[in-house]
């Protein structure tokens, strides 16, 4: 335990050192009056670290709620060039340098590792006014050290090196506004809302464990990570109350048979359905926490099927000013089932959620998680439970989150311990 005490404050101190360059200036800053902030608009899949990147969204502008005193700027503008007849071009990027510790559930000691996170260059804009478009790559995880051979055999592919992926890229067609949306590219089908958060605007260090459990499973070369290629309608109807989504995804292709050609069976389907109560989220990417800038409180339900396999979820999300801060907590529950077209994705079903609050004045959020898998056949149930410290000096711009976690596999002698700390550089 003191070794790994003394590793944590050597990772901590890499990290926090740099950090505090930039909090100190953050606060040195006059904050503007309320009325004057605009309001805004891993590998796998198996446990700790098991955390799936997803894909930016905007970083939503921190509004301060009436009688509160919130110490978080507004975000930084993006890079922008306007173009003529209502055409743009914006750049942005994303940086999450981590320390990681990690134990095993068979061997002594802890794993730890400073690496980057998430890498990401985004881009996006519009043309004519009518056309959105996204595109943003990633190297996820860029030097953890990942090598697992047996004990006194050399290392082999130890820590991932440098290798760029698209990990987005659509195009948004806008006939009715708000009201009807054609999104069409590579992107996140719709569903559990927590798997459609972007990366850049989560709430805790990193997405629910099993929100994305079928990322690998319809036959893609590498893990796309719950990504698929297809066309999408979506929109906001009742004013904003009512939000749907539904598409159609490439999904799992046939083989070919002795007779008959590959991919000749249907595609796959997915749609979603929201209840906003309060606010809207208008956007292709829900955030995990709007940071006081949106009064959201919303519930949601997936489906997603082809063939034989089937996915649903329900959802709710509040994150609502509360008192002299603001309270954020989310619950999602999804069930898998392969069937006989994927069978290696075995009935399964997993209960997410996580709850904190920003404290006023101080932009620190306490934050507890907790994350329950019923398996079946091979799949043992799995519990995950933890905690930590959100600290917001720059909203999402930049943030600095410290975390523990704890997996326990039932039936196993002893569980898994995580700790992590991240720091995160967004714009966009």
């Amino acid at each position: 335990m003191i070794d790994l005490l003394r590793s944590f404050v050597r990772g901590f101190s890499a990290l926090a050192l740099a950090f505090a360059v930039t909090v100190s200036t953050g606060y040195a800053q006059e904050q503007p009056p309320a009325a004057e902030v605009p309001a805004a608009s891993s590998a796998g899949t198996e446990g700790p670290p098991a955390v799936v990147p997803a894909e930016p969204a905007e970083a939503p502008r921190p509004a301060q709620p009436a009688g509160t005193a919130l110490v978080i700027p507004a975000p930084a503008s993006p890079l922008r060039i306007e173009g003529p007849n209502g055409s743009s071009i914006r750049f942005g990027l994303l940086i999450q340098p981590q320390f990681q510790a990690m134990s095993s559930p068979t061997l002594d000691g802890y794993a730890k590792n400073l690496y980057l996170r998430r890498t990401r260059l985004i881009v996006g804009g519009s043309l004519f006014d009518k056309f959105d478009y996204f595109i943003d790559t990633d190297y996820p995880n860029l030097f953890l050290d990942s090598n697992t051979a047996a004990a006194g055999a050399p290392e082999a592919f130890a820590k991932s090196t440098p290798g760029m992926n698209i990990q987005d890229v659509f195009v948004t067609y806008k006939p009715m506004g708000d009201m009807l949306k054609v999104d069409v590219g590579y992107m996140l089908p719709p569903l559990a809302h927590n798997a459609l958060q972007g990366a850049t605007t989560l709430y805790s260090w990193d997405y629910f464990t099993y929100s994305f459990r079928h990322g690998n499973s319809f036959g893609s070369s590498a893990n796309p990570i719950g990504r698929d290629v297809g066309v999408q309608l979506r929109g906001l109807l009742v004013g904003g109350h009512v939000e749907y989504r539904v598409g159609m995804f490439q999904g799992l292709r046939d083989n070919r048979t002795a007779t008959e050609m590959e991919a000749r069976n249907f595609f796959r389907v997915t749609a979603r359905l929201q209840v906003n109560l309060l606010d809207a989220e208008p956007g292709f990417f829900y955030a995990g926490s709007y940071l006081g800038s949106k009064k959201i409180l919303s519930v949601g339900a997936s489906y997603d099927f082809q063939d034989k396999y089937k996915y649903f979820a329900v959802d709710g999300f509040a994150d609502l000013p509360l008192g002299p801060g603001v309270l954020t907590a989310q619950v999602n529950l999804a069930h898998w089932d392969g069937d006989t077209f994927i069978p290696g994705l075995l009935k399964q079903t997993a209960l997410m959620g996580e709850a904190g609050y920003l404290v006023a004045g101080i932009g620190l959020s306490p934050i507890i998680r907790a994350e329950r898998l019923w398996g079946s056949g091979t799949l043992a149930d799995q519990t995950i439970l933890g905690g930590g410290l959100a600290f917001w000096p720059y909203g999402h711009n930049s943030n600095l989150k410290l975390f523990y976690t704890h997996l326990k596999v039932d039936g196993a002698d002893r569980g898994t311990n995580q700790f992590n700390l991240q720091w995160q550089v967004y714009f966009f």
